[in-house]
């Protein structure tokens, strides 16, 4: 799933970190940035700043539980 356009990113992050399994954002290119590393959440960060990044980019968890504590900064 995309996410949304101007999200509270520290609130995101917080949640990324409650989630039991690995979060990703995935670019068409085939680049997966686990967002439960920090140097990920770090370029994550960047990339944000990036409309046509953010959205050519997606969400994957690999939890299908987690997706529910990111469903408010997902589309």
């Amino acid at each position: 799933m995309k996410i949304k356009a101007n999200i509270n990113v520290p609130a995101f992050l917080d949640n990324v970190r409650k989630c039991t399994g690995n979060v990703f954002f995935k670019t068409i290119e085939g680049d997966q940035l686990n967002l439960k590393s920090l140097l990920s959440q770090y370029i994550l960060v960047s990339i944000i700043n990036n409309r046509e990044l953010m959205e050519n980019g997606v969400v994957d968890c690999s939890e299908e539980s987690d997706m529910a504590l990111l469903a408010q900064f997902l589309d």
